[in-house]
């Protein structure tokens, strides 16, 4: 693999880390320890509350809906089938909750009908019930589902709320992200030492040539031994020979 390939992929991966570090980091905190998912509306006032399955049913783990009004009020909360919830409640004026955006851990809801509900809590459709002074809970087992909540008052006229929770826990929730986070942070460190490792670097300096200055003077000292060897050769050559003359023979 090429030096820009790896430095690439490298880049891809500190990338993914980072993000799979934000978000799981997102959730951890979101979540807690226990794993809760706690998410928030303030309805409409005016108008009956109903809690679609869409939420209550969304994941096989428990839910608690808790609904808060002015302090004094009287709250009524009661639990049985959507087909039910829906036959009761009918065409009166309501709030239907339908969904969430994690985003921000709000509920989504919508408005319809017109006019007032019947006696709610005198119906016989019910698997559960609760009563309370400006706040109450409810919980939800996902052994019965499909399940709606209706929120009203007892008579089944509206009850002004300041706010209404859903909150979901499963404690698995907190180690999974909190997974998340780890794989993100090892991907992100794996990314940035290759990128570390495979950064450009400057080449080392070897040792210059000779400079082209020093040509000529080592061109002068071989002229200057050449011209030194020719006068020897020429002094040699002029420098005459001597031999030694024959002794005459002397004769008595």
């Amino acid at each position: 693999m090429s030096m820009v390939a790896k430095r690439v992929l490298s880049a891809a991966l500190t990338v993914i880390g980072l993000v799979l570090v934000s978000l799981g980091a997102w959730f951890t905190v979101h979540l807690g320890s226990s794993g809760s998912a706690t998410l928030h509306s303030t309805p409409a006032h005016g108008a009956l509350v109903v809690v679609e399955p869409s939420v209550l049913n969304r994941v096989d783990a428990p839910a608690t809906v808790t609904a808060v009004a002015a302090p004094g009020t009287t709250i009524w909360m009661g639990r049985t089938t959507p087909a039910d919830a829906d036959a009761i409640v009918g065409g009166a004026d309501h709030t239907s909750v339908t969904g969430a955006h994690l985003r921000d851990w709000s509920l989504v809801a919508s408005r319809a009908g017109a006019g007032p509900a019947p006696d709610l809590a005198g119906a016989d459709v019910w698997r559960q019930t609760a009563t309370g002074q400006g706040r109450v809970h409810l919980s939800v087992e996902q052994t019965g589902a499909p399940e709606s909540i209706v929120i009203a008052a007892p008579d089944g006229s509206p009850v002004d709320l300041t706010a209404l929770t859903v909150t979901v826990e499963r404690r698995t929730w907190f180690f999974q992200a909190l997974l998340v986070t780890l794989v993100g942070l090892l991907a992100a460190v794996t990314g940035v030492a290759t990128l570390w490792q495979t950064r450009p670097r400057r080449r080392r300096q070897t040792d210059a040539p000779p400079k082209q200055a020093d040509a000529p003077k080592q061109a002068d000292s071989a002229k200057q031994a050449d011209s030194a060897k020719q006068a020897d050769s020429a002094k040699q050559a002029e420098t005459p020979t001597t031999t030694d003359a024959p002794t005459p023979e002397v004769t008595a």
